[in-house]
């Protein structure tokens, strides 16, 4: 799609996974090659925003570009990886995944990215009553107040929300599985997901 760039979130450090989670596998593929994939049928540019010390480890496994949050606000969470890419690109929305969802697919940001226009300044996904600002687009005007956020230390995704004028898309909107919304949190979570 014009204008759209991808965001792969992969900054966490999985505590409760035990290792990062990133390079967790579910088919035969590591979970950031799902997002990446999922990604690419909507934007022209995908970036991994990564956490310093496995910055080496993603260059090592994919030719897609791997950044680090802007300096300034490192450590602060979804924010500064959304903010970072703003900076870097000039697309017009910024589409975000997190690197946990195994079971997302390429068909979802489809669906999603459809919903982009002007007169919105996020599409969240919001299926079965949850509210997933990592599963969504970010159009560039929430720049300034994405950085504000992040200069007052209120690194919350609902705080962003709450000053934006966002379109939550539904299952009444298109229906996918739940499961395809599902974060993958422990190893043991799921019979199928090899670490």
């Amino acid at each position: 799609m014009k204008g759209m760039t991808g965001v792969v979130l992969a900054g966490g450090q999985s505590r409760r996974f035990g290792s990062p989670k990133a390079f967790a596998k579910f088919k035969g593929k590591y979970f950031f090659e799902i997002a990446v994939e999922t990604l690419r049928t909507v934007a022209e540019d995908i970036y991994i925003v990564s956490h310093p010390s496995l910055v080496d480890c993603f260059r090592q496994k994919t030719v897609e570009k791997v950044i680090m949050d802007d300096e300034r606000y490192r450590g602060q969470g979804p924010l500064a990886g959304i903010y970072t890419v703003m900076k870097k690109s000039e697309a017009e929305w910024i589409f975000v995944l997190p690197c946990d969802m195994p079971y997302m697919r390429p068909e979802v940001a489809e669906k999603l990215a459809k919903y982009a226009n002007e007169k919105f300044d996020a599409i969240i996904c919001a299926h079965f009553g949850r509210i997933q600002p990592l599963v969504g687009m970010y159009h560039r005007r929430t720049f300034e107040q994405i950085e504000k956020l992040l200069q007052a230390k209120d690194n919350r995704m609902k705080s962003l929300l709450h000053r934006c004028h966002v379109r939550y898309v539904t299952e009444q909107d298109f229906w996918e599985n739940e499961i395809v919304f599902r974060n993958v949190n422990k190893p043991n979570e799921f019979d199928d997901i090899v670490t």
